[in-house]
């Protein structure tokens, strides 16, 4: 969309850079023929009655001119989308990290909670087969879910 409105501003102000020339040097002379079709053109008409148009004023402002600045302004609106996109990006980096320190949270009570309440548990080797955590493996369990806990869970 944006190139499509640039290179039109662009044919525009090249179209009327063109026909500046002609307009400051030429009449033009607006007329009716016999069909009642107006028409303008740069020689008066062979007969009949025709009006001498004035050309338009010059441009305020220098076309090559209003395309840098146009330029500008297009590259100035890139940047802050682009800026804006990185904040979106870093707002959800930052909305997932804390949504996975919250799971992690959850995770640890839960941990915590199962080893000081069950009695026994069992565990589930590489190989297949089934152990029970003895009491000192328990505790170091204990030790670092607690550990987990003040880490993932802080108010």
């Amino acid at each position: 969309m944006r190139k499509t409105l640039q290179n039109t501003l662009c044919s525009a102000c090249i179209t009327g850079l063109l026909l500046l020339p002609a307009l400051g040097v030429a009449k033009t002379y607006k007329w009716v023929d016999e069909n009642g079709v107006t028409q303008y053109t740069s020689t008066p008409p062979p007969t009949g009655e025709f009006k001498t148009v004035k050309p338009p004023p010059k441009p305020a402002v220098n076309p090559v001119k209003a395309q840098g600045e146009l330029q500008k302004r297009l590259e100035a609106f890139d940047k802050r989308r682009e800026e804006e996109g990185k904040a979106k990006a870093e707002a959800s980096k930052q909305s997932a990290e804390v949504a996975k320190t919250k799971e992690n949270c959850e995770k640890a009570k839960k941990n915590l909670e199962m080893l000081q309440t069950k009695v026994r548990i069992r565990y589930t080797e590489k190989d297949g087969s089934l152990r029970f955590l003895g009491d000192e493996e328990r505790q170091a369990n204990i030790k670092r879910a607690q550990d987990a806990i003040k880490s993932y869970c802080k108010k």
